[in-house]
């Protein structure tokens, strides 16, 4: 998967798997569903460069949030260097401007259930928005949807999303039969979740055999619990837990709530390779001005009036409840909390005087002096001297007045503003210049930061008066709560200002504290829970004022648990389950990158600093750090060009004069605009098709001096083969090809999920004349040396065969006899790869994992046709005749795996030199 192994990213397992589970997959339409914070953006990444190296001239559409256009621009150009496709057509679309999308060869939605929700929404605008996704994303194979949001208590928008993915599957599929199937899952996911092996051997039995009667026609869950109550009475440990690990991978596979969404979770095991820089709380200030406490007063009479004439209302104290909300979250605003009253319709004469009075008395208040520039001074004083700090304000107004007052305050301190009236190229702008900062600076925000903006590089997060939905500050601080690299464990910092005066703000951020645990753990995957409990916090604050932050604390904390609870449950079925096998991708992927080193110090002698290297002209120092190699040097006012025809430096080199580039992943990761030396990357593709494809890349003719050899002048062959499993060099017929086509199966796809069942495999041979391995100890120590030209002051070295000395290799195989000798010992090369030990073992472990591979799949779409209604049942067939001619073409390529000559040589060993001034 070089799309990944080539992109500027950390490698994290399950970021691999997620896109491997894509890139393999011959119809690639899924849903990334990772919690907030695990790198979804990331994911989609790999895959879109993956698909540009498959296709370069690939059209994509994205569609995203206003204010995330420009950073996922940059991401992909930093981080995916999507600019080398200069033939692709990449287009940003803005979520709410359906007028510029169109159907591509990929689609990619972030914040997907933004959009799902407009799912027959009663506003005709709305509702054609999604219509005209759902249109575009019909005619378009591949899809990927970006969404957080939880499937439970979601389902109207969820059933939105799968429909997005499989139309015709849940054309027919309604929330209520979504809902009564999530819900139904609820047991056997709590049964898993006590799969563990730390228990008594015959609780787990009993277990087990829970899980068994809950699912009596699954074949394959009844043999692998038969394995796990052998490990058990065995006592075996290791056996067990592979054991409990392959039931629940089983089912989490095959009664996942859907088969194309991919999600992981937060767990403690995710969290010992995936650095987040984790939450703090935030340290109260009180903003103690005398005119706060006439707000206090005020809204507590409006509480007083509208509790009155709605107390025995529930519906109504609800909606009162998340007024009150919004009023008390603006306690530090009192312009926005003017607008507030004078934009509420009263139900009562008193409540219209109440509001009246809030207007009135809040004229006389100013905003600037009285809150705006104590905050400005302590906020000062809590910068340090190298602080980014991100500071979160009401309403774009105050927003922009704190801006300027930190501006007057501090002239050198740079300050950063993005509010909802900035436009959104202007934003990122800002946003891009605060990270760039290396001293203190500041970066002044409302509401629209809240959501998709990467802030984990932010130092102290500052909360000026608390929005009044706790997923709302869910999301504010998971701006910061997120994946960063270069974040040495140091936590970032936590401050919220209060209105000294307001028992209500107060009461509010105690129960968000203690009862939500807000600031110590994420509660993105609570989404409808934390609604919940935040509707039943305000009406008990509503009914009962400041005195009720108990009983709303601890009825937040039980319907979390609660719901938590739940989610867990479904999490069980639903997670990506990591795997420990040493030949999953991501393995691999980590056992290359084991290798940078080498590969640097290899390619480096290739380009410019090895013995007959190709004479690139080296840069300062990209094995180290950071560099590059050009195709044209100047010495002494005279071009010099590398080994490289001219046509190939024109076409492949020109284009990337003047690039940088490392060998070190960590210093791309840090760095902008670095190609990171990988197979995948642009230079190091170029240098490999001109390897592969050039005479001297991918054949050679060497003679080899070596002072006292002995024995007869040995001609020695040298074959380089990568043994392949290819489903399309294999196909039974041009019908089979045709049938292949018609599923609309991605070609590169389907030569993955080969790759994946049977690895490819290099394997060399040295061959003498008659076609026989060569064996002899001396021979193989005589063809082991590396290239040496031979030197006047030392006897020895190497010469190539070009066309000044190839007549001294037809003193050895006549001239007549060359070709046909090399043919012959190539046949016979290609018999003994086929024959060999290591090739039939490749294929006997291929084939069985490709019958498995098969076999899971086939069982997995019957058990869930079982489970499905008929339309569902007739979309589940095709895709079973499909995974049928997939698998069959799969394992006769596997059966037959294809040989690809890598490279091939002659090496003459003699005790003789060559006359050394023939031309080189």
């Amino acid at each position: 998967m070089s799309g990944g192994i080539s992109s500027a990213i950390e490698l994290h397992e399950h970021q691999i798997e997620t896109a491997w589970r894509v890139l393999q997959d011959p119809v690639q339409r899924y849903l990334l569903a990772d919690e907030v914070g695990l790198g979804k953006t990331i994911e989609a990444g790999i895959v879109l460069r993956q698909l540009l190296m498959d296709n370069p001239d690939l059209r994509v559409q994205l569609i995203l949030p206003p204010y995330l256009v420009e950073q996922w621009q940059r991401e992909l150009r930093t981080k995916f260097r999507i600019q080398d496709f200069t033939r692709a057509d990449i287009r940003f679309g803005r979520d709410d401007d359906s007028s510029s999308w169109t159907s591509a060869d990929l689609i990619v939605v972030d914040e997907a259930h933004n959009l799902a929700r407009f799912a027959g929404s009663d506003r005709p605008d709305l509702a054609t928005r999604y219509e005209h996704l759902a249109e575009i994303a019909r005619s378009t194979p591949r899809l990927l949807l970006l969404s957080a949001t939880p499937a439970l208590h979601n389902e109207q928008i969820f059933l939105a999303m799968l429909r997005l993915l499989e139309p015709i599957l849940h054309r027919h599929t309604t929330a209520d039969a979504l809902r009564e199937r999530l819900e139904s899952r609820g047991g056997l996911g709590r049964l898993l979740l006590g799969l563990s092996p730390g228990l008594p051997g015959f609780l787990l039995k009993e277990r087990v055999a829970e899980i068994v009667g809950q699912l009596p026609d699954d074949d394959d869950l009844a043999a692998l619990a038969d394995d796990a109550r052998r490990a058990i009475n065995e006592t075996n440990k290791v056996k067990l837990t592979t054991a409990l690990g392959a039931i629940h991978a089983h089912i989490a596979d095959v009664y996942r709530v859907h088969r194309r969404m991919l999600r992981t979770r937060r767990t403690e095991a995710l969290g010992g390779t995936y650095r987040v820089t984790g939450r703090a709380a935030p340290v109260p200030v009180a903003i103690r001005d005398t005119a706060l406490a006439e707000i206090n007063l005020l809204l507590d009479d409006w509480r007083q009036e509208v509790l009155g004439a709605n107390e025995t209302d529930p519906g109504a104290l609800r909606e009162l409840g998340r007024d009150f909300a919004a009023a008390v979250s603006l306690s530090l605003d009192p312009e926005a909390l003017r607008q507030w009253a004078r934009q509420r319709r009263p139900a009562t004469g008193e409540e219209e005087s109440i509001l009246e009075r809030i207007d009135a008395g809040l004229v006389y208040v100013d905003r600037l002096e009285s809150i705006v520039r104590p905050i400005v001074h302590e906020l000062v004083g809590l910068l340090g001297a190298r602080d980014r700090a991100v500071v979160f304000c009401p309403s774009a107004s105050m927003a922009e007045e704190l801006a300027k007052a930190l501006m007057d305050e501090t002239p050198r301190l740079p300050v950063h503003l993005h509010v909802s009236t900035t436009p959104p190229p202007e934003a990122e702008q800002q946003v891009r210049g605060f990270e760039a900062s290396k001293a203190a600076a500041v970066l002044v925000a409302d509401s629209s930061a809240e959501e998709g903006r990467n802030l984990q590089f932010a130092d102290l997060l500052v909360h000026v008066g608390l929005p009044p939905r706790a997923n709302r500050l869910e999301q504010r601080i998971g701006r910061l709560d997120r994946w960063d690299p270069g974040r040495s464990g140091d936590r970032w910092r936590s401050q919220v200002f209060l209105d000294a005066h307001s028992s209500f703000l107060g009461a509010w951020f105690r129960i968000l504290n203690d009862g939500f645990g807000i600031f110590e753990n994420s509660v993105a995957s609570l989404q409808h829970a934390v609604d919940e409990a935040t509707d039943a916090a305000w009406t008990m604050l509503l009914t009962d004022g400041a005195a009720a932050i108990g009983t709303a604390t601890a009825a937040a904390k039980s319907t979390l648990s609660e719901e938590l609870a739940h989610i867990r449950e479904q999490d069980a079925l639903d997670s990506i389950i990591a795997t420990a096998r040493e030949d999953s991708v991501f393995q691999r992927l980590a056992e290359v990158e084991a290798r940078q080193s080498e590969f640097a110090a290899l390619t480096d002698r290739l380009l410019a600093s090895g013995e007959g290297n190709l004479r690139f002209s080296k840069l300062l120092d990209p094995v180290h750090s950071i560099g590059s190699y050009e195709a044209v040097q100047w010495v002494r006012g005279k071009a010099e060009f590398p080994l490289v025809p001219t046509m190939r430096l024109l076409r492949d080199f020109a284009p990337l004069r003047g690039h940088r580039g490392t060998f070190l992943r960590q210093t791309a990761v840090g760095g902008d605009d670095l190609h990171l030396y990988r197979y995948g990357d642009p230079f190091i593709d170029a240098v490999s098709d001109f390897l592969r494809n050039d005479d001297r890349g991918r054949a050679f003719g060497m003679w080899r001096w070596i002072p006292g050899w002995r024995k007869a002048e040995q001609t020695v062959y040298r074959f380089d083969y990568a043994v392949e499993a290819n489903p399309f060099d294999h196909l039974a017929s041009a019908s089979e090809g045709d049938t292949l086509q018609g599923f609309g199966l991605d070609e590169f796809a389907l030569r993955r999920r080969s790759d994946g069942l049977f690895p490819p495999l290099i394997t060399s041979l040295w061959l003498d004349y008659r076609g026989r391995v060569v064996t002899d100890d001396l021979q193989l120590a005589a063809l082991s040396h590396p290239y040496r030209k031979p030197r006047g002051d030392e006897p020895g070295g190497d010469y190539a065969l070009n066309r000044g000395r190839i007549r001294y290799a037809y003193e050895v195989v006549s001239e007549d006899r060359w070709a046909a000798t090399w043919r012959k010992v190539e046949t016979a090369a290609q018999d003994i790869i086929r024959n060999s030990d290591e090739v039939r073992q490749a294929v006997a472990r291929g084939l069985a994992a490709a019958e498995q591979d098969q076999t899971t799949r086939l069982r997995q779409l019957r058990l869930r046709a079982t489970r499905s209604s008929d339309a569902e049942r007739e979309a589940l067939q095709r895709e079973t005749e499909r995974e049928v001619a997939v698998g069959h073409a799969i394992q006769r390529a596997i059966a037959s795996p294809s040989l690809h000559l890598d490279s091939t040589g002659v090496v003459i060993v003699s005790g003789r030199g060559l006359d050394q001034d023939e031309t080189e």
